[in-house]
């Protein structure tokens, strides 16, 4: 499959979401200039702020299946069907359907 409506930026939003989790993975780990230059150390954010992180994390992986599956289906790589279909089963989940 090609895709290519938004022109592949849409994988981008899954970088996102990756620096996201390392951002909650070393929110602890506190800055030492004494350690090499590639260490990865945190922000020490609060409690709520990690959550919100956490939820931020969902919603862009989400998002960015979302507007895949359209691009494909926009391309002629795939159906309006099927992107409809995964549509439903996502936000049928968010909302804590079946």
């Amino acid at each position: 499959m090609s895709g290519g409506h938004f022109d592949y930026q849409e994988s981008y939003l899954g970088y996102i979401a990756e620096q996201l989790e390392q951002d909650i993975t070393y929110n602890n780990v506190e800055y030492d200039s004494s350690n090499p230059i590639d260490t990865p150390y945190g922000f020490q954010h609060p409690p709520e702020t990690i959550e919100y992180l956490k939820i931020m994390v969902d919603e862009l992986n989400r998002l960015q299946e979302l507007l895949h599956e359209y691009d494909y289906a926009v391309s002629g790589d795939s159906s309006k069907e099927r992107f409809l279909e995964k549509a439903r089963s996502v936000y049928r989940r968010e909302m804590g359907g079946e």
